[in-house]
């Protein structure tokens, strides 16, 4: 192939700005062009693997180069009756087996790839990713439509992944630890339903550094305090203040240098009981002279830029570190707010 006689730098940066569906069509043409492409170091921009992108709904993964490049899609289900005849059609071997595949335009900026055979899609999947040396990051799974469980959790390229959510309305406590427990390092966990059964407090979900529960019912007190993340988000919690409190006196009377926050929404009236804290941690109003009036959140846990804290509570451990206990009482009882912050800097600028 002329296009492999060029040198590595000029072939390299051709091949890097092609878009994914591009390269893989490449990579089938021969033995040396795929292990020339593998050679290449790629920038992805993005790899997940959902079930909220294509209908009828089912595991899909879509990886892109760069923010302004054509995205790839591939449906782990066969190709709908009606793109059977549409697009473009081309064959290519993966582990030995041949597929003949069928690509169309998605109505957006991208490309969907079907292939013939049944139950394929990690097998693209992965080929794929270790083309490219891409590693999938994000899984956003209604669990209810993995047809083969096993084969599923057993799966490699799920180790690599930092974010995950659940979108099941219901998953079983064993489902979830089978799931976790093939996740090397998840750093983003966002469970969005009931979960039945037991969750052992141990579980690696309570040490991601960002985890957010949006149906606590199946949250205990254990689960609360054995969290040794950063970021916990609960959305109407059942337990009650006392909880809270012997959570936060946990973290005053130990030395736990990697939490920074919780944050409650639709929390009981009790939480709103500004006198209970001031009284059970000493706590007082904002010292403009010991930090900052706003709370700057870490980037890599949450998009959010700022939270105004000047009206919160603020203690300090006996390492130096202060915390704010920030309530935030609304009419309407379903958005009362309780919020729990670590201050690791106090202040952005030196004075």
């Amino acid at each position: 192939m002329k296009l492999f006689s060029l040198p590595y730098l000029a072939y390299s940066q051709i091949i890097t700005s092609m878009n994914p569906i591009e390269v893989i069509c490449l990579s089938f043409c021969s033995k040396q062009s795929r292990e020339r492409i593998k050679q290449i170091r790629f920038h992805v921009y993005y790899a997940v693997i959902s079930t909220e992108i294509v209908e009828p709904k089912s595991p899909t993964l879509q990886l892109q180069f760069s923010p302004s490049s054509r995205y790839i899609l591939i449906p782990f289900q066969l190709a709908p009756r009606w793109a059977r005849c549409e697009g473009r059609r081309f064959t290519g071997i993966i582990d030995g087996v041949k597929h003949y595949f069928r690509s169309t335009d998605d109505e957006d900026d991208g490309t969907i790839l079907y292939s013939d055979i049944k139950k394929c899609g990690f097998q693209i999947s992965n080929y794929i990713l270790d083309l490219v040396q891409g590693k999938l990051e994000k899984l956003r799974m209604d669990l209810h439509l993995i047809d083969d469980w096993k084969g599923f959790v057993a799966e490699p390229c799920l180790n690599s992944l930092s974010r995950i959510e659940i979108l099941s309305k219901t998953v079983s406590s064993e489902k979830l630890s089978a799931l976790f427990n093939n996740i090397e390092n998840p750093r983003h966990v966002h469970i969005h339903y009931k979960v039945e059964g037991r969750v052992d407090p141990n579980s690696i979900i309570f040490r991601s550094d960002m985890l957010i529960i949006y149906e606590t019912s199946w949250i205990t007190r254990e689960h609360l305090l054995g969290f040794n993340g950063k970021y916990l988000c609960f959305i109407n919690p059942i337990f009650g203040i006392e909880s809270i409190i012997e959570f936060i006196k946990q973290w005053k009377n130990g030395n736990n240098t990697k939490f920074a926050i919780l944050k409650m929404a639709e929390v009981p009236q009790e939480f709103m009981n500004r006198d209970r804290f001031i009284s059970e941690f000493d706590a007082k109003p904002w010292d403009p002279t010991k930090r900052e009036k706003c709370y700057i959140y870490d980037k890599e846990i949450t998009q959010d830029i700022v939270a105004d804290l000047s009206e919160g509570l603020d203690f300090e451990r006996d390492d130096g570190l202060l915390a704010t206990i920030k309530i935030r009482p609304s009419r309407n009882v379903r958005r009362h707010r309780f919020q729990f912050f670590v201050w690791h800097k106090r202040f952005t600028t030196s004075e």
